[in-house]
């Protein structure tokens, strides 16, 4: 059963959309700098460092954003000292793993090296290889770029469907994607549309799930997230419903040994209800429910620097 929302300042949503952090230009460039010029051990403990600094900041929003979505996570019945760990943790590992994504970049022998592909993932490499469409429904856990980008060295392409009207470093890093030979396409009704001309054509999407909309970006249907209803986008419900595709939840975790691993869930079908409201849904819910035990399971490296429940700011 729901829990019942309690009324959000949209102020304070709004503002959730201007913040500070690791995904200012500043902190991309010095992490390309870095990973140009550092030996990988090194890099990382600098960015931990960095990491570490960020998650002080107690008056920041991302950091207030973290800790809310932290205190969801674990049923709200953790302390505030193990929520400051646990905060400080997810702010190391994005560090972390952006500089391991510029180290990796001129790197791709050395990349595929340290990324494990579970038998798992062999369903989903050999519909996309064999030009059977699906939809990769992605959180942001670990490093979520740099898997990307091994899925491309492994000839594994897809149009990415990113957060609309980017700015600043959002730029920054869909130029990246892009000179690495992937699609990406800012969510907008052209995009829509081009993604599924492609689910048409045999081709694969692959977009976020875990960043809240808000304003006028913000969808009628509200799905249901670790028992909360939230703002987080359902436009690949509606897309995999139309195609008649499978959607897929994938993932990558950072493992012990500076290693990544990539976790996809099995073929999720939509299935069809006896009103629109009720189909997407319950078919969103159904998603998202896949999506749960991984955020449970990777708590620490999931990098959502926004509120998906934002009655929980201030914790």
């Amino acid at each position: 059963m729901n829990k019942e929302n309690q009324p959000v300042n949209n102020a304070d949503n709004e503002s959730a959309q201007n913040l500070s952090g690791l995904e200012r230009p500043i902190f991309i460039r010095l992490a390309m700098l870095l990973g140009n010029i550092l030996p990988r051990q090194t890099g990382l403990k600098i960015a931990g460092f960095i990491g570490k600094k960020l998650a002080q900041d107690e008056d920041s929003p991302r950091v207030k954003a973290v800790r809310a979505n932290q205190w969801v996570i674990h049923n709200q019945s953790i302390s505030k000292s193990a929520l400051s760990d646990l905060t400080d943790k997810v702010f190391q590992s994005s560090a972390k793993c952006l500089f391991d994504f510029f180290y990796f970049l001129k790197k791709p022998d050395k990349l595929r090296e340290i990324v494990d592909f579970p038998s798992e993932t062999k369903l989903v490499f050999e519909r996309i290889w064999n030009d059977q469409p699906c939809v990769l429904v992605c959180p942001h856990l670990s490093n979520f770029d740099l898997m990307g980008y091994a899925l491309r060295l492994n000839n594994l392409k897809v149009q990415v469907l990113s957060f609309p009207n980017p700015e600043g470093a959002y730029k920054i890093q869909n130029r990246i994607r892009e000179n690495l030979g992937t699609l990406v396409t800012p969510m907008s009704l052209n995009a829509f549309r081009q993604a599924k001309k492609n689910l048409r054509d045999g081709k694969s999407i692959l977009t976020g799930f875990d960043r809240p909309l808000i304003g006028k970006l913000q969808e009628k249907y509200k799905p249901t997230f670790l028992g909360y209803t939230t703002n987080l986008p359902v436009i690949y419900v509606r897309m995999a419903k139309e195609l008649n595709v499978p959607v897929f939840v994938v993932s990558a975790a950072s493992q012990p040994g500076g290693r990544y691993l990539l976790e996809v869930s099995e073929p999720i079908w939509m299935e069809t209800k006896e009103n629109l409201e009720t189909e997407i849904l319950s078919n969103a819910n159904r998603v998202l429910s896949h999506a749960e035990p991984l955020i449970k399971k990777y708590a620490d490296q999931w990098a959502m620097f926004y509120p998906v429940w934002p009655q929980f700011l201030g914790i």
